[in-house]
């Protein structure tokens, strides 16, 4: 099965066409559900809408499509939050906005791709970027709407950290290694010279 023709770049806007676009607009639509799947924090209704605009956010956000901002304010006749790529015009903000099961299901019909594998793509990513989906999440729960550029600037600061601690991991487990090396050597040169003494007896 070939892989799904994706780029992540954190925070860059990516100019797409043809299957590329429909590929990422379909992850954006399941990214708000998927995170939905991920999250283990459901106290509130604000938490529960807060994780899954988050997601769709921070999959915009990987995946380089303009951000606009997100909210958890209720929509009376539309949603009960919403992420934005664009601003809405005035006829836009009359009618009712679409699901995302069916905006991805049109959008996988017209690319001709299987759902299901972009509904995976998407898991496996929002998984690897969760640090994010939580300090945004986190953010909409405490103020309620977030504009675009306090978006990009919670997701950049939280990748900064996740960069931060990921790297304090590594030299962790570089000294470990560093000291089971050691050991092994020590371990290893004494038990060389305990059959070097046994064979000069």
């Amino acid at each position: 099965m070939t892989p799904l023709p994706i780029t992540v770049q954190p925070g860059a806007l990516i100019p797409l066409s043809g299957l590329e676009w429909g590929i990422r607009e379909i992850m954006i639509s399941v990214a708000g559900p998927a995170a939905e799947q991920i999250s283990s924090a459901r106290a509130t209704v604000d938490g529960i809408v807060a994780v899954h605009e988050a997601g769709h956010v921070v999959m915009q956000f990987l995946l380089g499509a303009r951000l606009e901002g997100a909210s958890i304010v209720p929509w009376p006749g539309h949603s009960l939050g919403r992420a934005s790529a664009r601003r809405r015009g005035p006829i836009e903000l009359e009618t009712p906005s679409r699901s995302d099961a069916e905006v991805s299901s049109d959008y996988a019909r017209l690319a001709r791709v299987e759902l299901s594998r972009v509904e995976t793509a998407a898991l496996e990513l929002l998984a690897e970027y969760w640090p994010l989906v939580r300090a945004l999440a986190a953010r909409l729960v405490e103020r309620k709407v977030i504009s675009g550029r306090r978006t990009r600037q919670v997701l950049f600061r939280a990748l900064r950290k996740d960069l931060r601690r990921a790297r304090a991991l590594a030299q962790a487990d570089r000294r470990r290694q560093r000291e089971t090396e050691r050991k092994l050597r020590e371990a290893f040169a004494g038990g060389r010279s305990r059959r070097a003494e046994a064979a000069a007896a």
